[in-house]
């Protein structure tokens, strides 16, 4: 059960760059650890598939960090009708 019924529950945190970057690398070393245990084709087949669908999510990460440092992206998000009097959002 452990770490395992952590990691299948839903995680709905936002995350900053480097927090997801850290969880993305934590995931890649479980899945590389997963592919050098595995003996199925099949299982061996979906695990390659996650490692570089993860590999491709870093490297998006990796260069959206690198381009926008301290950015907030949708954190700074004010919806519609929801500016104060001068037009900037509320905090």
């Amino acid at each position: 059960m452990g770490d395992d019924k952590l990691r299948d529950e839903d995680d709905h945190d936002l995350l900053t760059f480097g927090q997801s970057g850290i969880r993305l690398r934590e995931e890649i070393l479980l899945t590389e650890a997963a592919l050098r245990s595995c003996s199925g084709a099949g299982r061996r087949d979906a695990l390659e598939a996650r490692l570089r669908a993860l590999t491709d999510a870093l490297d998006r990460n990796t260069r959206q960090a690198r381009a926008n440092p301290g950015e907030k992206g949708f954190l700074d998000y004010v919806p519609p009708g929801r500016a104060g009097a001068d037009g900037q959002g509320r905090s």
